[in-house]
């Protein structure tokens, strides 16, 4: 129920958008930098098992998205799809990190820009779970218009499809009466 009335607030909202039809995860980053009138940059890193696939640093130029460069593609769509959705939802951490411990941490960096960093990791449950819906949405609305790449002399043919299909499912065999 919670999800339904989540799917449904943000259907609207996704709409409000003004997202064209043959969209795709570049144009909506576009098209909030826009909205937002700032750049958002999406930088993909190599990240340890232990990090997070990615994140939204907030900076005073420009919004970050940071995202695993060593997935698949449809992987980065959704993390970056995540990361859109914190900053169309006007999420912000919770975590309170101050200038001392910040410099501590990481000596070279501005402490505003860690504590933004860190803020990440201060998210709620329920901030997460509407993100996650929300790049669900995106992706559903984005796979929705992504076209198949055409056919080639490697592309099974129905027949084919339905041969593998057939040897893949078990069939009960017909006892004799």
């Amino acid at each position: 129920m919670r999800d339904r009335r989540l799917r449904n607030d943000w259907e609207s909202r996704l709409a409000e958008l003004g997202v064209p039809a043959n969209w795709d995860i570049d144009q909506l980053c576009d098209l909030v930098a826009e909205q937002r009138g700032r750049p958002i940059r999406c930088i993909p890193v190599a990240m340890s098992a232990t990090h997070p696939c990615g994140f939204w640093i907030a900076t005073e130029p420009a919004d970050l998205i940071v995202y695993e460069s060593d997935t698949s593609r449809a992987h980065q769509e959704h993390i970056i799809a995540h990361e859109l959705a914190h900053i169309i939802c006007c999420h912000r951490g919770s975590a309170a990190v101050d200038d001392i411990s910040a410099q501590l941490m990481f000596p070279d960096l501005d402490p505003n820009l860690v504590r933004d960093m860190l803020r990440r990791t201060g998210y709620s449950d329920d901030q997460e779970h509407e993100a996650e819906v929300v790049a669900s949405m995106i992706m559903e609305r984005i796979n929705r218009h992504r076209r198949e790449p055409p056919p080639t002399e490697d592309t099974p043919t129905a027949a084919e499809i339905l041969r593998i299909e057939r040897s893949l499912t078990y069939r009960m065999p017909r006892s004799s009466q």
